[in-house]
């Protein structure tokens, strides 16, 4: 029998009926074996969220505030759901032990983990499958990474000999602690089951949530954009580069290259079957020439002018070390002859640009430096582009069609992405152009 990994996130487990609908979900599939849960979500409006409720609970105590009615606010919001799911989870004793880990001065991370805790004891219930608290299978080093190969030795130990599980995501703990808490950041809990889905050796990893179809370019800008139904983790990532974010970056990482797919789930259509990641795309799959058009905004671009700069030795070493000195990434580079262009994108460039500028004059003695602002690049996405005939006369033809001025254009080596570079204010028509001769054609 095949081997599934779900994890669904705080809208899937938001009250009573999602509950009852994520559960009518894992049991529909006996392949569904191990299940990951995050803390519940927001119901409607602007309700505040049971992991933020708890962050507010350890700041107010940390500052001697009250934090007694947000406290409450919790244990009502998991009553409901355990009195509407007819499980024997006691939350009174749960927040009696949050208060007292509160009052013993544990962690922000600790408390705030607690969410995950809770539901998860209340899925497993619901469930009756057992229970595996996130500290026995995920390791952390003390610098707070994540040690992926202690974290699969623990998974294998733990789970092995369990044909079901419910895990609580987003936490685990310091090597050699079961208090030391150490969170991911916000969607770590899809590391979680990525973590476990390679450890058992998984046929496929799901990701439940709300709003989770993946778009070959932003529906905002292009009205009804065509859904990908299958992309590959190297395309995915570039569309995470450019701030599409689908599934937390490290459980692409983590996945990509053991084999087991990756399914994008929507909770309110479970009967659509999403997007699926893989290695690579199935033989059977059509696509025309790119799998999608993505795109950020508010690069800078700085500019050094010097003859006979590509006889320069150790330019690229200079320039990159003045900006690394300084903590700011180097987004891109091009070089040209007489000309060497570094595209960033970190605030702290405008906090250091003044003292970049002049380090620069002192390491190269240019002929001039200037910087372009409000640079916008935009990304044709799609596996073996590069081979493509005829791909940048069409990209050129789309983007002088549109009447925009390109400032840059790029392509990896791995001929999976070309970057163009245009203006801000041309942003949304460049998209437009790109997908109606790319993707739409």
């Amino acid at each position: 029998m095949s081997l599934i990994v779900s994890k669904f996130g705080g809208i899937s487990l938001a009250d009573v009926e999602s509950v009852k609908k994520t559960a009518d979900i894992i049991l529909s599939d006996p392949s569904r074996r191990y299940v990951v849960v995050s803390a519940p979500g927001i119901r409607s409006g602007d309700e505040i969220r049971v992991t933020d409720m708890l962050y507010i609970c350890h700041s107010r105590y940390a500052n001697r505030e009250n934090f007694t009615e947000v406290l409450t606010k919790i244990e009502e919001r998991y009553n409901e759901i355990i009195s509407g799911l007819g499980v024997s989870v006691d939350m009174h004793s749960a927040i009696s032990d949050l208060k007292k880990n509160l009052f013993i001065g544990r962690s922000n991370e600790f408390i705030v983990s607690r969410g995950e805790y809770i539901m998860g004891q209340i899925l497993a219930d619901y469930l009756g499958w057992p229970f595996v608290d996130a500290v026995k299978l995920i390791v952390f080093n003390r610098d707070g990474t994540l040690n992926l190969e202690k974290s699969l030795a623990a998974v294998k130990e733990v789970l092995s000999g369990m044909d079901h599980a419910v895990v609580p995501g987003f936490y685990g703990a310091i090597a050699g602690s079961t208090t030391n808490i150490k969170t991911f950041e916000r969607g770590g809990g899809d590391v979680t089951a990525a973590v476990i889905a390679r450890a058992m050796e998984a046929d496929l990893c799901e990701k439940w949530a709300e709003a989770t179809e993946v778009f070959s370019a932003d529906p905002a800008i292009v009205k009804n954009p065509e859904i990908i139904r299958n992309i590959t983790y190297a395309e995915l990532r570039e569309l995470t580069y450019m701030g599409i974010d689908i599934v937390y970056e490290e459980m692409i990482l983590i996945l990509q290259d053991t084999g087991i797919s990756l399914s994008i789930r929507n909770i309110h259509h479970a009967e659509d079957k999403g997007t699926l990641i893989t290695a690579t795309l199935p033989p059977e799959i059509g696509r025309n020439v790119a799998a999608c058009i993505a795109g950020r905004r508010n690069f800078k671009i700085v500019h050094i002018h010097k003859f006979g700069l590509n006889k320069t030795v150790g330019i690229g070493r200079k320039v990159f070390g003045i900006f690394s000195d300084r903590s700011i990434s180097c987004e891109h580079y091009l070089s040209g002859i007489y000309q060497f262009s570094i595209v960033v994108k970190s605030p702290l460039f405008d906090l250091k640009r003044a003292e970049i500028i002049k380090a620069l004059n002192d390491a190269i003695e240019p002929e001039s430096i200037g910087v372009e602002t409000d640079l916008s690049l935009i990304a044709v996405i799609g596996e073996g582009m590069g081979t493509v005939k005829g791909i940048f006369a069409k990209i050129f033809n789309a983007i002088a069609s549109a009447n925009v001025k390109v400032r840059m254009i790029e392509q990896g080596a791995d001929d999976l992405n070309i970057l163009i570079g245009v203006y801000d204010e041309d942003f949304d028509v460049t998209v437009r152009a790109l997908y109606e001769a790319m993707i739409q054609q």
